[in-house]
């Protein structure tokens, strides 16, 4: 039996499986010439009344500082940028793959936390190396999804090990509960989604980015991503080989860091309240 089909087997016996990012399916294949498909963006995301609702209530807000109401989809892309309006709509639509109440063994809201900074993160590494930033954005908004499903292998026997670095003994481990790490997880759901080729491969290779045929640049900025975004709570994590190694073979220096550091603390109003979007319009905890 090949690797897929026992990665499929493993999703269907789940009891609780993330949600396809419908909207985020339907949008990316838009990116590539956003000028040439505005009209069928504003229409994708006005499609969706829930997403609409939100998107509105956020461009409305005070972190955006609008001086008259935005009222419409499209009006949203032409006041606020079509950039900021994909970033929220991936950060709206991405939350609902989360699934609240959480699963027995994951604290979701510790996870989402960190898919956000790692998200805005990978963002700001793909435009230091003139990669996709859209794209790298979702692949880091979506890195740890597989973690969802292998947490309810054994709930709890993976403790902290969902929550800090992935480190080889990590990875090792969820191996031997589920046959797995959550990078392939990733990798099956993210497939029977429909998400771009690309796209899954960033993520499926984000601990592994060195591939037959070199570095694969796209999994190597969410790697960098995911690390430089738990150096945010433990710098320590900046000084490891691990990341200093990512950081050179990216070309990559402490200037282009510096840059990074500046953007998430200009948007850190809009990542803290952007981390709290997995509980929004969605069942409390019993």
């Amino acid at each position: 039996m090949c690797l897929m089909d026992n990665l499929d087997k493993l999703l269907d016996r789940v009891e609780v499986l993330p949600a396809s990012p419908s909207v985020l399916i339907k949008l990316l294949p838009k990116l590539a010439d956003v000028d040439a498909n505005f009209d069928e963006v504003v229409d994708i995301v006005a499609l969706d009344p829930a997403l609409t609702t939100e998107l509105l209530r956020i461009c409305n807000s005070a972190f955006f500082g609008q001086s008259e109401p935005i009222e419409n989809v499209q009006d949203a892309v032409s006041r606020v940028g079509y950039q900021s309006v994909y970033l929220l709509v991936a950060m709206v639509n991405g939350a609902s793959s989360f699934p609240v109440p959480a699963p027995k063994g994951i604290d979701i809201g510790r996870l989402w936390a960190h898919s956000v900074t790692t998200a805005f993160s990978t963002k700001y590494i793909a435009e230091s190396t003139q990669q996709d930033g859209n794209l790298l954005f979702t692949a880091g908004l979506l890195h740890d999804i597989g973690k969802i499903v292998i947490s309810q292998v054994k709930p709890g026997a993976l403790n902290g090990e969902l929550y800090g670095p992935s480190e080889d003994i990590g990875l090792q481990h969820e191996k031997e509960l589920c046959g797995f790490n959550h990078a392939e997880v990733g990798m099956a759901l993210m497939r029977r989604w429909g998400l771009p080729e690309k796209l899954v491969n960033a993520v499926s290779h984000h601990h592994q980015p060195n591939g037959v045929n070199g570095l694969e640049p796209l999994a190597a900025c969410v790697e960098l991503g995911d690390l430089f975004s738990h150096g945010q709570t433990d710098r320590r994590v900046l000084a490891t080989p691990q990341f200093m190694s990512r950081l050179s073979a990216l070309h990559l220096g402490p200037q282009a860091m510096q840059g990074w550091f500046k953007k998430l603390q200009k948007n850190q109003q809009l990542i803290e309240g952007m981390s709290q979007l997995n509980n929004i319009n969605r069942p409390a905890k019993k």
